[in-house]
């Protein structure tokens, strides 16, 4: 490997603890989910990670960047489809020269689209070597989920349109801020585009707490709210609401580190899901909660086989049980709890991971 890759790799490393065994549930975990069952959807000794799920046109489709470590410049999206969420088939690559991560799902009933980010380089001044500057959104898009279009970019560089959703026939998204060097303030905003290429200013969300990733919900009245992770100490995720003009936010802290939240609903009820603190304080898991927006709140449900560097979810309702009695959800995610079953592992290598939730209270 080479020595800057080996120091990215040892500081990635520090950051998620070197602990890769996986960490069982937390003892606030009441037992009332439980996992139906589990796979391994993608592994080949690299590092794969940066999940997300889309039910779309009657197949699940999964998305993810590949590359050789967690910052490494050479990431790409992967694209993977299945009509069972257990045995999936690749059906496309996005690549540009920079390096594409955090790919998201969003889509119309004729087009699937996959937003993601990309770092560019900056050359030193002197001798040194390169590093990363900017990050611009850009996307790629499907009608029939195998023939992609060209990557076309999207809104300003420095900002980083994290996750689209379209409501309405509109598509939003809460952009931050995201260079280096890091800012010591840092962004959140509300952008909106009517096709998903030119976007428009909306409102700022916030300025505090270097927020950055974040997942949103739609109310009735117009207003929205969102689960936005914080990068100051210590960490806990916010929910962010807005007036029904979409123009002032209030803040709520709700308790926990939630990282890439992602959330959906069923029937009356929110489920979120992202990565969060170990127990223990040695690295981080994956982990399921209830949400309660109104009060807000969270309720611990589930911690997923995880550890090391892992989460940045997907998450899907289920749709057989949509009506019924009790909730079903698909979940994605990465982690590096299960290194060793991939023959050519290194310490670098992350797996995705797909699991049917069953909530049972």
């Amino acid at each position: 490997m080479h020595r800057t890759s080996l120091m990215m790799t040892g500081l990635m490393l520090a950051m998620f603890g070197g602990a890769f065994a996986w960490q069982a549930g937390a003892a606030d975990e009441d037992g009332s989910a439980r996992i139906d069952w589990m796979e391994k959807a993608y592994g080949d000794g690299r590092h794969n990670a940066f999940t997300d799920l889309i039910h779309w046109n009657g197949m699940y489709y999964l998305c993810f960047r590949h590359g050789e470590h967690h910052v490494s410049m050479d990431g790409e999206i992967r694209v993977m489809r299945s009509p069972d969420m257990r045995t999936w088939e690749p059906c496309g690559v996005l690549r540009t020269f920079g390096d594409d991560r955090d790919p998201h799902f969003t889509s119309t009933e004729d087009r699937l689209y996959v937003y993601f980010g990309v770092w560019d380089l900056e050359h030193a001044a002197d001798h040194g070597t390169p590093n990363r500057r900017d990050v611009r959104s850009h996307f790629a898009s499907t009608e029939d989920g195998e023939t992609w279009s060209s990557v076309r970019g999207v809104y300003d560089p420095k900002w980083w349109l994290w996750r689209v959703r379209r409501h309405e026939d509109v598509f939003y998204s809460i952009a931050y801020s995201a260079f280096r060097p890091t800012p010591s303030m840092r962004e959140s905003r509300l952008l909106r585009s009517e096709a998903g290429l030119e976007w428009e200013y909306v409102s700022t969300v916030t300025t505090e707490r270097m927020s950055g990733e974040a997942d949103m919900w739609f109310e009735d009245d117009g207003s929205m709210w969102i689960v936005s992770r914080t990068g100051e100490a210590p960490g806990h995720a916010w929910l962010h609401r807005s007036d029904p003009d979409k123009q002032t936010w209030t803040a709520h802290d709700l308790g926990e580190l939630i990282h890439s939240p992602v959330i959906v609903k069923w029937q009356d009820r929110f489920f979120t899901a992202g990565r969060a603190r170990a127990d223990d304080g040695n690295g981080h898991v994956t982990r399921l909660w209830e949400l309660y927006p109104d009060e807000p709140r969270l309720r611990r449900l589930l911690t997923l086989p995880s550890g090391g560097d892992t989460s940045y979810p997907g998450l899907l309702v289920d749709p057989a049980t949509a009506d019924g009695e009790k909730p079903a959800l698909f979940i994605s995610w990465y982690s590096q709890h299960d290194q060793e079953s991939e023959p050519n592992f290194t310490r670098a290598t992350a797996s995705v991971y797909v699991a049917r939730i069953i909530v049972e209270d």
